[in-house]
């Protein structure tokens, strides 16, 4: 058998074509068809379903449409698939089969695929009990001198896969698949590094070490191979094995399979990520459905199914007119009884899809027919989780406008078909969720093999790579000190070159930077009582696709909302270590603001809950370090963030004084959210006292207020006929001026963590005043840069702010103070701070691992005898007793000493 000069030029770019001796062939030597007939995931076997519905003949189709010399099926422990074509006659077609073995020492299960088989050979496998002992299945294929390679060898399929199994492999067996189409493309990294590493002298450890004996001939010059592991006919020709062969020569399956095992093969293609495995998993739930599902449906229900399975490429019957035209008269009878269950999906459903179409032409093409080569709709992998994330997002909208319109109007019916349907429409991605943890379900595992795999030096060790942090906050377009903290991090980061990304969700405008990821929410509403800040349910299953397609070292959680939640699955999904900053005390707002016990309890339990996992707690002050602990956390995880501002932005410098009014006039100012759980009572308390007794001394004095909240109507109530301005919200400039154009701050708080107005009002150069509660008395210095009072005392307020108005040249000095008090509080030294701590949380994770220094490039060379024990095993295909006659070779890396001819495969 032949392969014709035209199938071969289509592989070859411009510079090949010069070459006039050699041709190259590919093969996707990794497939499945419908005779894999065990269950993917499984949970699935529960119900029956397969891992695939592929027939042998359009796996085959697909293969040569896009641009296959050879076609290879390799189902699951089976060759009937491949034999079915044999049968009617195909050829180019290599018969295959994915087997299954096991290492009898622990039962860990690994998959071989096999290539040029009989009936006859893979009757043997079964009948010598092959499968149930990896050391004479290797034994075996040299016996029959069968083409091979180690499948996905990374992909722990059983918990117990170690660098112990993964070197005896080596020993074992001359091919390796390093490019699967079906697993994350992480592994190929990390399996080159580990290939890189196994040289002569590496192997002859390795013998020494396990005890083996080598079958193959210069087993350290691995045959690489490739293949799509596709299972739904959406992946076959798109990751292939290639080998370049003489052009005038003779180029069958035979010849193909003696170059891999030569160990002169390449791989190309595309690497698997989790949108790919998720489409794999919806096409064949698709199948499933339209065979076990479908057909059990009404009418309407049946025509909507048959327009969804179309983005799988599945074709089901549609009803006939008048069935559709009955359904459609008994529905509307019944909706006189109210909707039914999942209506407003379907409304809503409608005109997502049809937005959808006309956003991604590119999926609309596909559903026109069935075209092999392209594949259905499914196999446009980016295009189509795109698709589903706006459709998704669409119909998430709509449906929350539904709920909020029930609830309005105290439908219950609405409310609870509005959240039912929106539970539908998350269970549609599930396969995408459930991909993403199980694509990176051996990210621990990869990491070790490549530290222990490369040189020390050469910067490709997770160890020695750049650590990636990102930071996941519910504030950051709103107006408070954690919002501010965070964009300065991010913008400190830029400026040291960190890799920190800081990822929310939120309808708030937002700085325009690299490293400032918004997500749009599905859903969005003002908070009660607090209109400037959001209640936000963010894009969970986006989220989730952009951390992996990004793969952080360590996820920090800077809120415990509904973004802080999608960073704690993050991390769960990554493995990866969390690290976090307690920036409010709410328990304590739960407490000021409602004043209830039950309350209070639930909330201290719920944020015991969510900081109990993490590696390390910052706190913006000491005095919340007991906080913390009080709630139960660790007081070893619990540690003080060195507070900082950026006080090149905060100065003297931007003193303004007539851009307040009178430059003669002495204020007081608050910056921040005028709600009750900043203690504002007290502050109009004092203030009403204190202006009283400041116009009764003949002193120009005025109250300004920044910010805005629930409580400003009321404030305004209660401190009409003094002399207070409230200038709402100011950013940037205008908010350094009036910093520095007043004389005294004043922050009644009693539930700040750190307060970071009062560092930014000292660094402008004006003293404070600050409650004796929280964190904010840490960075004044009583009597020199301002003065610590008690919380509940408006008297003692009272007193001392009308004594500091009545001594300019005593403020005057204060301010001074304050202003150099601050200046050790930069931003560049809390950053370093912050940094040193996540890269510590990064190591001390890898360490648990095993990746440390002393390990890297260790290549894992440890007696494996002393972990498990060396099963001996005298049956005539595994030697147990070294490298015998070998050892007198003298092996080492400089050494490239052969093991006799090149395997020639004759299956």
């Amino acid at each position: 058998m032949t392969i014709s000069d035209s199938a071969s030029q289509k592989h070859q770019s411009p510079a090949d074509l010069g070459d006039l001796f050699t041709r190259t062939i590919r093969v996707d030597a990794h497939c499945h068809s419908s005779a894999s007939n065990g269950p993917a995931v499984r949970a699935l076997g529960w119900i029956g379903c397969p891992e695939s519905y592929s027939p042998p003949e359009l796996v085959y189709a697909q293969a040569m449409a896009r641009g296959m010399d050879l076609v290879a099926i390799t189902d699951h422990d089976t060759i009937d698939g491949a034999m079915s074509l044999v049968e009617r006659g195909f050829d180019h077609l290599i018969v295959g089969e994915e087997v299954t073995v096991v290492f009898p020492e622990d039962g860990c299960k690994l998959h071989v695929l096999v290539w040029g088989l009989t009936p006859e050979w893979h009757e043997e496998i079964e009948r010598l009990g092959l499968r149930h002992d990896v050391y004479a299945f290797a034994a075996w294929l040299h016996e029959r001198n069968l083409a091979h390679s180690f499948a996905h060898p990374l992909y722990m399929q059983h918990s117990a896969l170690s660098r112990w199994h993964l070197d005896r492999c080596a020993l074992l067996f001359k091919g390796w698949e390093i490019l699967n189409g079906a697993h994350s493309g992480t592994h190929r990294r990390g399996l080159e590094a580990y290939l890189s590493a196994l040289t002569p002298g590496r192997i002859h450890r390795l013998t020494q070490e396990h005890g083996l004996t080598i079958h193959w001939p210069r087993i350290w010059e691995k045959g690489k191979t490739g293949g799509s592991d596709d299972h739904a006919l959406l992946n076959i020709g798109r990751t292939w094995t290639e080998v370049d062969l003489p052009r005038d020569g003779e180029m069958g399956p035979k010849e193909f399979l003696r170059e891999i095992m030569a160990g002169r093969s390449r791989v190309g293609g595309e690497v698997g990520h989790s949108a790919l495995l998720a489409h794999q998993l919806a096409s064949v739930g698709a199948e499933y459905a339209a065979r076990r599902i479908v057909p059990h449906l009404r009418p309407i229900a049946r025509k909507r199914a048959s327009v969804l399975l179309r983005f799988s490429g599945v074709e089901v019957p549609s009803p006939s007119k008048a069935a559709l035209l009955f359904d459609a008269i008994r529905q509307k009878v019944s909706w006189r009884r109210g909707k039914p269950r999942f209506s407003g999906l379907f409304e809503a459903l409608v005109p997502a899809v049809s937005a959808g179409l006309a956003a991604h032409p590119g999926i609309r093409e596909a559903l026109g027919g069935r075209d092999l080569g392209r594949g259905s709709a499914m196999a446009s992998h980016d295009e189509m989780a795109s698709f589903t994330d706006g459709v998704v997002s669409a119909v998430q909208e709509a449906l929350a406008a539904g709920v909020i319109e029930g609830i309005k109007d105290r439908r219950v019916r609405e409310i609870v078909n509005g959240i039912s349907s929106a539970l539908m429409v998350e269970l549609a991605q599930v396969p995408y969720v459930f991909s993403m943890f199980h694509q990176n379900k051996e990210r621990p595992f990869v990491d070790r093999i490549e530290h222990e795999s490369v040189r020390p030096g050469n910067g490709t060790s997770v160890m020695e790579r750049p650590m990636r942090v990102v930071l996941f906050t519910d504030t950051l377009g709103d107006v408070n000190g954690v919002s501010r903290f965070i964009r300065n991090a991010a913008d400190q980061a830029n400026a040291t070159g960190r890799d920190l990304t800081v990822l929310t969700s939120t309808r708030f405008e937002l700085p325009q930077q690299k490293n400032i990821v918004n997500f749009a929410p599905i859903f969005a509403t003002a908070m009660p009582k607090y209109e400037n800040l959001e209640i936000v349910v963010p894009p969970l299953t986006r989220m989730l696709r952009w951390l992996d397609q990004n793969q952080p070292d360590v996820v920090h959680i800077s809120t415990p909302g509904p973004v802080g939640c999608v960073g704690y699955v993050a991390a769960k999904m990554l493995k990866v270590p969390v690290v976090g900053v307690y920036h409010t005390d709410f328990p304590a707002y739960i407490e000021h603001l409602f004043e209830d016990e039950a309350l209070t309890w639930l909330c201290s339990k719920f944020m015991k809950g969510f900081y109990a996992p993490f590696r390390s707690i910052f706190t913006r002050s000491r005095d919340y370090v007991d906080a913390l602990a009080n709630l139960g956390i660790k007081r070893d995880a619990v540690l003080p963030l060195m507070p900082g501002i950026r006080v090149e932005e905060f100065h003297p410098r931007f003193k303004d004084r007539a851009s307040l009014g009178d430059p003669q006039t002495l204020r007081a100012l608050f910056v921040g959210r005028v709600s009750v759980e900043k203690n504002m009572p007290l502050l109009s308390k004092v203030w009403r006292e204190a202006d009283r007794r400041l116009k009764a001394k003949g002193i120009k004095a005025e109250l300004v207020i920044v910010g805005d909240g629930p409580y400003r109507k009321t404030m305004e109530e209660e401190l009409q006929g003094t002399r207070t301005r409230f200038l709402g919200f100011k950013h940037g400039e205008d908010l350094s001026k009036v910093y520095a154009s007043c004389d005294l701050f004043a922050f009644t708080s009693l539930t700040d963590t750190l307060g970071q107005v009062v560092m930014e009002s000292q660094a402008s150069g004006i003293g404070v005043l600050v409650s004796d509660q929280g964190g904010p008395k840490e960075v004044v210095e009583d009597g020199v840069t301002g003065h610590v009072l008690p919380g509940d005392n408006a008297g003692a307020w009272v007193d001392r702010l009308v004594e500091l108005f009545s001594d300019r040249e005593r403020l005057a000095r204060m301010g001074e103070a304050a202003h150099e008090s601050m200046q050790k509080y930069s931003m560049q030294r809390s950053f370093e701070h912050f940094w040193e701590v996540h890269v510590a949380a990064h190591h001390e994770a890898l360490a648990r691992q095993g990746i440390t220094r002393e390990t890297l490039g260790t290549h894992g060379v440890r007696s494996s005898r002393t972990n498990r024990g060396v099963a001996l095993r005298e049956n005539g295909r595994v030697s147990m007793n070294g490298m015998g006659e070998r050892e007198s070779m003298g092996w080492n890396d400089a050494d490239d000493v052969g093991l006799g001819q090149d395997a020639l495969p004759t299956g």
